[in-house]
């Protein structure tokens, strides 16, 4: 198990972690070492097989590094779109080259969710799961989350209107995001409900420090559909 210079006495580990989200159309990097932050977003789209690897390429260099300068890779497992989490599930994959570095798998609803959370606030996160269909989870400080639900916008609102009032946040259409609005809940929009790669770094390192890794033979994606959504409480 690899786990955090600091937390190892082992100075030959880079302290630098790169975070990779590519679950739906809108992509994001990150570089982190516990105090510098370096993050980038950028709408994708169906690009992200071509524009990803040079992304990384060029944040590194940006900042005087190389690949063999990181030492943790941070990656959202979804739930995403299919094509969107095998490319960023891949490069992360292909990065493990690196004898003694790290791989860490988030859940991407929980990245988008974890500022409001930990700052004690029930939360939804939602991603879109095409067809006009959505997918989301109800996350509670202190509380393990059940699986996401794929639902219509209906179900979702119906769901709002039934409970006392939530934040919720993620990525929706205008008029999801009016309908949602109109059900009950704060729905933070803009900058403030946009999933950030440097949340994922902040997750992903934090868990590189308790030496809570993941197998990167072993790791699977959370797709938006099928059995592996089933199963996508984990981290």
């Amino acid at each position: 198990m690899t786990i955090l210079p600091e937390s190892a006495g082992d100075e030959t580990i880079s302290p630098w972690l790169l975070a990779i989200d590519t679950s739906t159309e809108q992509a994001g990097l990150a570089l982190f070492d516990g105090s510098a932050m370096i993050e980038s977003s950028w709408p994708a789209g169906r690009t992200q097989t071509v524009s990803v690897l040079p992304r990384i390429e060029e944040m590194l260099s940006g900042q005087g590094l190389k690949i063999e300068d990181v030492g943790a890779i941070g990656v959202a497992r979804g739930p995403g779109t299919f094509t969107g989490l095998r490319v960023g599930l891949s490069v992360a994959k292909g990065l493990m080259i690196v004898p003694g570095r790290a791989l860490i798998a988030v859940n991407t609803l929980r990245i988008a969710a974890a500022p409001f959370v930990e700052a004690g606030v029930s939360t939804i996160a939602v991603l879109p799961a095409g067809r006009r269909r959505l997918v989301w989870s109800v996350f509670e400080r202190g509380q393990v989350p059940g699986p996401p639900r794929n639902t219509t916008l209906g179900e979702l609102t119906e769901y709002l209107a039934s409970r006392p009032p939530i934040v919720v946040v993620g990525e929706l259409l205008p008029d999801q995001r009016a309908a949602v609005a109109a059900a009950g809940p704060l729905l933070v929009v803009g900058s403030f409900g946009t999933r950030r790669p440097g949340v994922l770094a902040e997750m992903a390192r934090d868990r590189w420090r308790r030496g809570d890794v993941d197998d990167p033979v072993t790791i699977e994606p959370l797709y938006l559909h099928g059995k592996a959504l089933g199963g996508a409480t984990g981290n």
